[in-house]
């Protein structure tokens, strides 16, 4: 995921993207697709499709990033600090488990038999840390 400071950076460099089989179609408000227009001016090596891309993508990290954490079963304890571990089951979970199902279905319209997954791991949270 890109983070909106870096966008300038990965804008200015060469583009390795691979792009989904199937194309989506979007309207925007006049002042968004104004904005992306001043994009496309400033960085005409890009093309629309990668600045929307790289727009999408870092406004999705952010949202991710923003999602609460809801502390569920017990999973042991940090071997650090030896804090007690929870399983989170809050929206960021269940927005990593829903991207990993959309993602293996995406990677294989794209004919990737034996697709790995978007995220892996589960997320953990402590009870002090729960939003």
């Amino acid at each position: 995921m890109i983070k909106p400071s870096d966008l300038h950076k990965v804008w200015s460099a060469p583009d390795n993207t691979r792009l989904t089989a199937k194309q989506s179609s979007y309207r925007h408000p006049v002042s968004v697709a104004a904005k992306i227009s001043a994009l496309c001016e400033m960085y005409p090596s890009r093309s629309r499709t990668d600045i929307v891309n790289d727009l999408l993508s870092s406004a999705l990290l952010d949202v991710e990033r923003s999602f609460p954490s809801v502390c569920g079963r017990s999973q042991g304890h940090d071997p650090h600090s030896g804090e007690e571990l929870f399983e989170d089951i809050g929206p960021g979970a269940v927005f990593r488990r829903l991207a990993n199902k959309a993602y293996l279905d995406l990677e294989r319209e794209l004919g990737n038999k034996e697709p790995g997954l978007l995220y892996s791991g589960e997320l953990v949270c402590t009870k002090k840390n729960e939003s």
